[in-house]
């Protein structure tokens, strides 16, 4: 998903609270491996069912690699939870920075933003049941990267979308954020979750009607 992807490179380490930055850029690189192997494995398998060893073996590494790094399967998915969070975030902005130099886009804004969430779900299907999963488990905040810096992003882009259009200044950036988030609940639970039977096409007009029913509300 090139629309939502982040570099292994980032100047600013992402995961501290959960793991040492490496000191070393073929160590970070490592990490990185890690990160993939586990993601890709959820593609297939829900996490409870995805060992340490698998991951390992995914990442052609050594179960001593493995623990320099992480503590544990938890702290990996926590990771995994930053990364994906920051990548929503950066989206979002990549598309306030294309609004703001084409102004001509801005009311095709929520089919855009529609278009993106859609293969966030699809693409990222795993982890993000997984994340559900486990912020579900925790009882606390812990696991709730994705839906913090979401919900902070999809905030900035209603207040820019409110800044630079009439119609979109009337309805008024809350109830922006609003009928973003909960376009956001609905694409999860047909596409994640497996409820629904329509083609993307069709999706994509249910989810930007139940947009647009949202500002109206």
């Amino acid at each position: 998903m090139t629309a939502m992807s982040v570099s292994g490179g980032e100047g600013q380490w992402l995961y501290g609270k959960w793991v040492q930055a490496p000191m070393q850029g073929r160590s970070r690189r490592s990490f990185m491996r890690f990160l993939e192997a586990a993601e890709g494995l959820l593609k297939g398998k829900h996490w409870h069912e995805v060992s340490v060893h698998e991951i390992v073996r995914e990442a052609e590494a050594s179960v001593g690699s493995f623990y320099n790094r992480f503590s544990d399967k938890a702290a990996l998915l926590h990771c995994l939870d930053d990364r994906l969070g920051l990548e929503c975030e950066l989206t979002l902005e990549s598309l306030e920075g294309e609004l703001a130099h084409h102004p001509a886009l801005v009311d095709d804004a929520p089919g855009i933003i529609v278009s993106v969430l859609i293969r966030l779900c699809e693409e990222r299907r795993g982890i993000i049941r997984a994340l559900d999963l486990a912020h579900k488990m925790s009882g606390d905040d812990s696991f709730d990267g994705l839906g913090l810096r979401f919900d902070n992003a999809a905030s900035r882009f209603a207040t820019h979308l409110a800044s630079c259009s009439e119609r979109f200044h009337a309805v008024g950036a809350e109830k922006i954020a609003r009928a973003f988030k909960e376009t956001f609940w609905l694409a999860r639970e047909q596409l994640v979750y497996g409820a629904h039977e329509e083609d993307e096409r069709r999706l994509h007009s249910t989810l930007l009607r139940h947009f647009e029913a949202s500002l109206s509300a």
